[in-house]
């Protein structure tokens, strides 16, 4: 791939996308589009590159699909799903046991293995799912990966991508050689096709938000715009996921890191009820936000019924 079409496509990227890639991802692109190529019969990138230049939107949006740097499977970042499991769940448990009422939004989800595992361990420690009111969002820019999501079906190797065997037969069924996510876990989830650069406003808060490794190639102020985004639709002190090792701008202007707890945020507690707009990035000092109680065991917590969570700090 010539330069010229490396450098357009990148602006391409940037403008419809937000993301700002560097040069460093050149061979990842040039790969990426010449499978492309091959796939449209193309005769060349170029000519690809003059289509688009001709302004044709459902071409642009297949290339940007075609061109976004996915990377995903079950449980992926173990660690991060363990303690989601194991301390994060139990919390909300006993939190939300009032109105038993749960809402997830998986950012990102590509073609649904993270927003599949966030279902499976919310029915291994949610017990009785069938008495909760439990919702899943899962969102992505790529058409053609919400639609394998909302399909379910996985073949041999993706679920062996991060489940072991008592967890593929307790949640999936075989059909040739397809797995099958299971309807009580398909049925906790919506997914939907949706660009973080779009304005959206949910109809519910979310208890806890994933957005790991979604933001890392937006623009610092498009990272901040994002980030005020997912804190308006979070309920006072719900939970934030980013990516191991993720450097988010703004962050800190919304959110207080989780203390024991990998790659978590808690939405900051403002004193007024009313939150800041998505486009209003306001200084740390102007949000009112308690300082974190030291760590209480999920079974002496008591029911909230305030659609907030209280402030946690999970080091012992």
């Amino acid at each position: 791939m010539k330069k010229d079409d490396f450098e357009y496509l990148l602006e391409l990227l940037k403008q419809y996308a937000g993301w700002e890639l560097g040069e460093d991802k050149f061979f990842i692109l040039d790969r990426k589009i010449y499978n492309f190529v091959r796939e449209k019969d193309y005769p060349s990138v170029e000519d690809l590159i003059a289509d688009l230049h001709q302004g044709q939107k459902n071409l642009l949006w297949q290339v940007i699909e075609a061109l976004a740097l996915s990377d995903t499977c079950f449980y992926r970042d173990y660690k991060v799903f363990s303690a989601f499991e194991g301390r994060i769940l139990p919390y909300l448990r006993e939190a939300n046991r009032g109105s038993r009422r749960l809402r997830v939004w998986s950012l990102g989800c590509s073609s649904g293995q993270e927003t599949y595992s966030i279902a499976i361990s919310i029915k291994n420690r949610m017990f009785a799912i069938s008495d909760w009111d439990i919702k899943l969002i899962g969102t992505d820019i790529s058409t053609t990966s919400i639609s394998k999501a909302q399909k379910g079906q996985y073949n041999q190797f993706e679920v062996q991508m991060g489940l072991n065997a008592r967890t593929i037969i307790d949640n999936f069924h075989q059909e040739g050689e397809q797995w099958i996510i299971n309807s009580e876990i398909k049925n906790m989830i919506e997914f939907r096709r949706y660009n973080l650069l779009d304005k959206v406003t949910f109809t519910e808060p979310f208890d806890v938000i994933f957005c790991r490794n979604v933001l890392r190639f937006f623009s610092k102020d498009k990272q901040a715009e994002a980030l005020a985004m997912l804190y308006n639709n979070q309920i006072p002190g719900g939970f934030l996921y980013v990516g191991m090792g993720e450097e988010l701008y703004g962050l800190e202007r919304y959110y207080d890191k989780v203390k024991g707890m990998k790659c978590l945020y808690q939405a900051k507690i403002a004193a007024e009820t009313t939150k800041p707009q998505s486009q209003e990035i306001k200084k740390p000092e102007e949000i009112n936000a308690p300082k974190m109680p030291k760590f209480v065991r999920p079974d002496n917590l008591t029911s909230l019924s305030s659609g907030r969570i209280k402030k946690v700090n999970f080091e012992e």
